[in-house]
């Protein structure tokens, strides 16, 4: 399985483990593409033996029907390199094989030593043409022993139990998010004793250990280190994935035998929480009239679209694209006023922080979010926000585009919509990227911007007219309704910003 046989083009092959909900598959799968990797999650065969074992009342101890099944697991290729799909008699299961009843029982089945034999071959089979991310539990120390790199992702069993809650929709602090952090406890231990093929790490495997981290972060922390793998078996210097080079993303343990351990990074206080702004006090006011003034000195400003059309009360997610920096003044400010209500941003605890100005970004309605790990807490503080009947302003992209097109996004902004029922006022920022582009310090002065401001709709009415109703996959609903609202945004915007929401005509 090693890689003396061949060149760059051939790449590695990477076994990449850990426990339930750690992130393997979603970061393995992120990794592979950045790469131009192959990428197999094998823990999908095993939910899928386990779904059909399920359905066919085939129990664990039942081997020589159980392993049979195997020959009717059927791995698809999602077009982009992903082995990410199932399919069983012709069917595609993979929404089902990821149902709750089946992260019961998968244990109890993985477990079977001669079930884990019998696909033991066709796992091998699978890496044998190299440049490929193999993610599961025995990767590295059973069925890829050889592989050129050996990666270990680990998390505490809190955060990972609030991370499937959030998939699912879950309040983590709810009766059912307790039960999820149960089961993965009781998954773990389960894991970790058995006697055939233990959930551990390789000895000779990479440690990368992710509570704190954003998705990015530990993306950029399993490139970084499969690049380095490259570079180091062809004698160059491997290059850096800019997210991985932030102090918030070194969380990582070297190689038990070569590196010397980072320093693990201090925790940072808590923070603050901002109150819910709730009116238009005398600051919010004065602040808002004195940055249009600003505002429309430097630019030509141009407003369009319905105001009159948006809730005056209620909870409220403004919903708009990301593409310079005067973009939350250029709505804020403006919308503040026209509405005679004041709006709730997330923002950075950064800007809370500095001595002078935190005070009046907190008046201002910034409530702050530890870009580092908040991604729970960012969930719970938007959900509080719009339970509060308030206006939530949120950019999905998360941070400024590169190019003023829009990028792709994650499903936070469909799950607060479905969550809450809020309606959604999708918003257009055109060309502010050509007014304050990226790395300019200040903005070019009497360059025009349009702010175009669609019409509020509910997320679950729209996918009821579209499609008859919402998926009932959870998964499926929420990327839908993120999908539903970027299109409503991409189509406010002209042709050069709608970016990978191009196809908004077809949507």
């Amino acid at each position: 399985m090693g890689s003396t046989d061949a060149g760059p083009a051939r790449g590695l092959v990477v076994a990449l483990d850990g426990p339930a909900s750690s992130g393997k598959s979603s970061v393995g799968a992120a990794a592979a593409a950045r790469l131009g990797y192959r990428f197999c999650d094998t823990g999908l065969l095993y939910r899928a033996i386990t779904w059909l074992a399920l359905h066919r009342v085939v129990s664990a101890v039942d081997v020589e029907r159980l392993v049979p099944l195997v020959g009717e697991i059927v791995l698809l290729d999602d077009g982009e390199g992903r082995l990410a799909r199932v399919a069983i008699d012709g069917v595609d299961r993979t929404d089902e094989v990821r149902a709750p009843d089946v992260d019961v029982a998968v244990s109890a089945y993985s477990k079977v030593a001669e079930l884990r034999h019998a696909l033991l071959a066709r796992q091998r089979a699978l890496a044998a043409d190299g440049r490929i991310v193999m993610a599961g539990r025995d990767i590295g120390t059973v069925v890829l022993p050889d592989a050129d790199l050996k990666l270990f992702l680990d998390a505490s069993v809190e955060e990972r139990a609030g991370r499937r809650a959030l998939e699912r929709e879950i309040e983590p602090d709810s009766e059912e998010g307790r039960e999820i952090l149960t089961e993965l406890r009781r998954r773990d231990e389960l894991d970790s004793t058995r006697p055939v093929a233990p959930l551990r790490a390789a000895d000779d495997a990479v440690v990368i250990r992710t509570d704190g981290n954003t998705f990015e972060m530990t993306v950029a922390l399993v490139v970084n280190r499969i690049r380095r793998a490259e570079a180091e078996r062809d004698g160059e210097a491997p290059p850096v994935e800019p997210e991985a080079a932030a102090p918030a993303a070194e969380n990582v343990e070297p190689p038990r035998d070569t590196r010397p351990a980072r320093p693990p990074r201090a925790p940072r206080r808590p923070i603050r929480p901002t109150p819910i702004a709730t009116r238009l006090g005398f600051l919010i006011r004065l602040g808002s009239l004195a940055l249009q003034g600003i505002a429309r000195a430097i630019l030509r400003i141009r407003i369009e679209g319905d105001l009159g059309a948006v809730p005056r009360k209620g909870p409220l997610i403004m919903a708009a694209n990301h593409a310079s920096s005067a973009d939350p003044v250029l709505i804020g400010a403006f919308l503040n006023t026209i509405l005679g209500r004041p709006l709730n941003w997330l923002g950075k605890r950064e800007l809370v922080e500095f001595p002078l100005t935190g005070w009046a970004f907190r008046v201002a309605g910034i409530h702050p979010v530890d870009r580092e790990a908040a991604d729970l807490e960012a969930f719970r503080t938007a959900m509080r926000i719009l339970e509060g009947g308030q206006i939530l302003a949120v950019f999905p992209e998360g941070t400024r585009s590169r190019d003023g097109g829009l990028q792709t996004v994650r499903e936070g902004v469909g799950m607060l919509a479905l969550r809450s029922g809020a309606k959604v006022l999708p918003v257009a920022v055109i060309d502010s990227d050509l007014a304050w582009p990226r790395g300019r310090l200040l903005p070019r002065f009497g360059r025009q911007v349009t702010v175009r401001y669609g019409v509020p709709f509910n997320v679950a009415d729209e996918l009821a007219k579209l499609n008859g109703g919402a998926p009932r996959d959870r998964r499926a609903a929420t990327e839908a309704a993120t999908r539903l609202i970027m299109t409503r945004i991409a189509g406010l915007l002209p042709p050069r910003q709608r970016g990978v929401y191009a196809d908004v005509d077809r949507a």
